[in-house]
């Protein structure tokens, strides 16, 4: 399927952005255990979850009045989407990690 609307591409572009950043700090924390990476993996969040929320909410605004492309809005939004719950599963990951240094 191709994605037509520019901010489709767009929204598609900061998703994956953001899924290779997060993994990447994610793996570095992993690799590591050090606290810097989970310092700077928590504010990536912050940044990550703001950002991803305005785009979330311009592509439902998209969606509403360029309504006859549904079938590419809706692709788009659940592709988007599908970070929500990898970022659940790396939250998790990280609470619970195996090779987890004793900081405190």
């Amino acid at each position: 399927m191709e994605i037509r609307q520019t901010i489709n591409r767009k929204a598609l572009m900061v998703a994956t952005v953001s899924f290779l950043l997060g993994t990447c700090i994610l793996l570095l924390y992993l690799i590591s255990g050090s606290e810097a990476f989970l310092v700077g993996g928590a504010f990536y969040v912050l940044i990550a979850l703001v950002l991803n929320a305005i785009t979330l909410i311009g592509l439902f605004t998209n969606a509403i009045i360029n309504y006859q492309y549904y079938k590419e809005n809706l692709v788009t939004i659940l592709l988007f989407a599908i970070n929500i719950p990898v970022a659940i599963m790396y939250l998790f990951l990280v609470m619970n990690n195996p090779f987890q240094h004793n900081i405190l």
